[in-house]
């Protein structure tokens, strides 16, 4: 792919800054230990989200500091990196530990299985990475251009297909990490290193243009959003069942830039079919030409999917085919049956099975914080993060489990088989007051809203049917709110654009439907529709489909013919 023209500068410094840090090192030492303000340089603030760390401040108070003539304080969020979500009892507790003690109380589960904790002042940064390698965890390739944290469905299936697409999973995450060893030397050992004797042979020395995502998805259930991924990976059994081949997608991804129409959402594309053990070669060598020809310029053209658009599907097939050195068969023909949530309580044997928390927006906070740090310090479960930022609980007795529910439900949160499919498919982005890329806020103005939408949606007589809406306070869609049937993505301070026709399966793009709407008018936006799709609809058409089938711009004229 030809590099763009007048690529902004933004983009040429990152390069720079990577190619002159050797291997991710730079200053971050002496920012880290010998500055005395609470933020670092620019240039450590690059590097520093390779380690899985965000230099962030309390937007909230900006203005107030701005007025005093102050500097803001800086904190950190830091994202601990867990393949497929996968995380032990005695890892869970000191997550919850260290929130309290060098967090804000409180951490949040994400919507690729990580988890994040906000707040962390700079000196507490090498602490908190100690405890966690004490317990093998790590925040390496949290963020960064490299392959971020490798997803997968959660849940366990007693040896079977999910389960072997899950150690394979776990293989590709460790195979794809960074191998430099400024992470130890900086945040373990608080070692300064200059001669670097090391070679990253993956990544080289400017690592990728852009961040990286690799999904693996079982045939049927698209529980990952497998077609938001720069590589889905979807598994195909064999007559026994178990893990046969894998359909190999590319060039997925739903982030673009308000205001920059060459920047998009897009949908992975079949690329081929390829046996389990010539798998790692095939993603090695994806990877490696984006490493090669991505747009290094203009970060927002950095993504793999404008790659594989600019040299369409056959030209990028053949490129990785000579690098793996292997053919890949035609695609395997994709079918879904559900995008499944995992939660309640699901048996893998006869008195053992999984139960699937529901955690509103995946914030464990307050109360519901108190109660799961006992549960887990009682029962010592495995756990898993899902896709959709709630939790599994592994191997539970079955009594155990339904003990837990009513632990639970008696501080007032509710199992899942008594809230609203909409409510269990509703996700959104912390947005607001912590990160920095954020336009308008998500998740703590999105209940209220998700709440009129649910009322209506009840009144209308559809409580068991599902809608999935979704809402991020920027278009980078953290909780890929370009595949919902209702997408809000901030466009502006208190401002949104919305975005319909998605569906449950996570296969189809949703369209813009209004741009920059107030959050006090977003309901009065939607309310109409729902009433409409009440009316009108065919049989068990879903409220996504029923968009798609008259377009957005027909329903768009029609809201404006009712209201002006």
């Amino acid at each position: 792919m030809a590099n763009t023209v007048g690529g902004d500068e933004m983009a040429r410094s990152i390069e720079q800054i990577k190619a002159e840090s050797r291997h991710l090192r730079g200053h971050v030492y002496d920012d880290l230990y010998n500055r005395d303000d609470s933020g670092v340089s620019e240039d450590s603030r690059q590097l520093m989200k390779f380690f899985g760390m965000y230099q962030q401040e309390d937007r909230d108070q900006r203005r107030a500091w701005k007025s005093a003539g102050l500097n803001p304080e800086h904190r950190f969020m830091v994202r601990v990196a867990l393949a497929g979500g996968d995380m032990a009892a005695e890892q869970y507790l000191a997550i919850d530990a260290l929130a309290d003690d060098l967090g804000l109380g409180h951490f949040r589960l994400t919507s690729r299985q990580a988890v994040q904790l906000h707040g962390v002042h700079k000196g507490d940064l090498p602490e908190l990475i100690q405890h966690l390698y004490q317990l093998g965890a790590t925040t390496l390739a949290g963020c960064g251009d490299v392959e971020r944290n490798v997803m997968c469905c959660p849940a366990p299936d007693g040896g079977g297909l999910v389960d072997e697409v899950r150690c394979l999973a776990q293989r590709v995450s460790h195979e794809l990490k960074p191998q430099t060893r400024a992470y130890l030397e900086l945040f373990v050992e608080g070692r300064k290193v200059w001669d670097v004797a090391e070679e990253e042979p993956l990544y080289g020395e400017t690592y990728l243009p852009r961040k990286f995502k690799t999904g693996m998805a079982v045939q049927g259930d698209n529980c990952i959003d497998v077609y938001s991924q720069d590589i889905g990976l979807v598994a195909h059994p064999d007559s026994t069942g178990h893990l046969a081949a894998i359909t190999v997608l590319v060039g997925g991804g739903l982030g673009h830039s308000h205001g920059v129409l060459r920047t998009h959402p897009v949908l992975a594309k079949p690329l081929g079919t390829v046996a389990p053990q010539d798998l790692l070669a095939v993603v090695t060598a994806i990877l490696t030409v984006q490493r090669d020809y991505g747009n290094r310029d203009d970060r927002r053209f950095a993504r793999m999917k404008y790659l594989v658009e600019a040299w369409g599907i056959d030209s990028f097939r053949q490129e990785v085919e000579r690098r793996a050195g292997l053919s890949l068969e035609p695609p395997l023909p994709l079918g879904w049956q559900e995008a499944a949530d995992h939660l309640g309580y699901h048996a893998i044997s006869q008195n053992r099975g999984y139960l699937g928390l529901y955690i509103p927006q995946g914030r464990i906070a307050g109360t519901l914080k108190e109660v799961l740090r006992g549960i887990v310090a009682d029962y010592r479960p495995a756990l898993r993060i899902t896709p959709q930022q709630n939790l599994l609980l592994l191997d539970l007795d079955r009594d155990v489990a339904f003990t837990i529910q009513d632990r639970l439900e008696a501080q007032g949160y509710l199992r899942a088989e008594r809230l609203t499919p909409m409510r269990r498919a509703a996700m959104a982005c912390v947005a607001l007051p912590t990160c920095g890329l954020a336009l308008a806020e998500a998740e703590r103005v999105f209940l209220p809203l998700q709440q009129q939408i649910e009322e209506e949606w009840v009144k209308l007589g559809f409580r068991d049917m599902p809608l999935v809406v979704r809402m991020t306070g920027c278009p980078n869609n953290c909780v890929r709110a370009e595949l919902a049937e209702i997408g809000f993505v901030g466009a502006a301070p208190g401002k949104y654009h919305i975005y319909l026709g998605g569906n449950r399966l996570g296969t189809r793009l949703n369209h813009k439907f209004r741009e920059r709407v107030p959050y006090e008018e977003l309901f009065r936006a939607i309310q109409p529709l729902l009433h409409w799709y009440a009316q009108e609809r065919v049989a068990d058409q879903s409220f996504g489909d029923w968009v798609e089938s008259l377009g957005v711009d027909r329903l768009a004229a029609r809201l404006e013919e009712v209201t002006s």
